[in-house]
């Protein structure tokens, strides 16, 4: 489903802007982004701002909610294309151009809370099973840093399950979405084993979208900081999915 949104802005660039449209790409990942049931509108902590973004820019856009791996693809080979919310690590900032921080969130081992594993790096894992959600930059960075090879699921919710049902020691996601896909799976909250690494949340660019237009955009973003702490405040401070 594809929701385009008219912006009553000025644009900078009027004549220009006129013949460009972004098209934006998320995923269902709640808080962030999601399909609202009632509405049909994708809505969100993520989406939320971005839309004001947009507005702000003047620019006409249109906002599609598609599997993750392939809206990230999408914005890699496709002009004037974006993926949101989307981790901005050192492997991933030279394929993009970015606008962010949309939010702030981190990286996290997660354990069963009966359990008594101990890690202090993450490097303690090389003698532990680890689950992480495919296609997750945090799943990426654990493994290269650790030297251990994750056992991918679809989404974090199966992830969950392997952890409690015992298939897994530990469990890598992010610093809150962990209890909360434990929530959607009816598990109990995971204890968190070790927070290695605070996360940049952005929106990613094809290299082909102009320079000038992504300057712009985060210029408006560095202006919203009373923004994100009213939409974060009516979500509950939560935090989704850190692709």
């Amino acid at each position: 489903m594809v929701l385009v949104f008219a912006s009553c802005a000025v644009p900078v660039s009027a004549a220009d802007d006129a013949e460009t449209t972004l098209h934006l790409l998320t995923e269902e990942n709640h808080p962030y982004s999601y399909t609202d049931t009632s509405s049909g509108e994708v809505t969100g902590t993520g989406v939320g701002i971005v839309r004001e973004i947009m507005a702000q820019s003047g620019v006409s856009y249109s906002i599609q909610s598609l599997p993750w791996q392939r809206a990230y693809r999408r914005a890699q080979s496709n002009a004037n294309t974006c993926v949101f919310i989307t981790n901005r690590t050192p492997a991933r900032e030279p394929l993009f151009q970015w606008v962010g921080p949309l939010l702030e969130g981190g990286w996290a081992v997660f354990k069963r809370p009966d359990s008594t594993a101990m890690i202090d790096t993450p490097k303690d894992l090389q003698r532990y099973t680890v689950v992480g959600k495919s296609g997750s930059a945090s799943v990426d960075d654990i493994e290269e840093q650790a030297g251990i090879k994750v056992t991918r699921t679809v989404n974090d919710e199966t992830a969950a399950k392997m952890l409690f049902h015992g298939r897994a020691d530990f469990w890598v996601s992010g610093v809150i979405d962990a209890p909360l896909a434990a929530k959607a799976a009816n598990l109990p909250a995971p204890a968190l084993a070790l927070l290695w690494k605070k996360a940049d949340l952005s929106m990613a660019c094809s290299k082909a979208t102009d320079p000038d237009l992504i300057a712009r955009l985060n210029a408006i973003n560095s202006s919203l900081d009373a923004l994100r702490k009213s939409i974060l405040a009516r979500h509950g401070g939560e935090v989704g999915k850190q692709n």
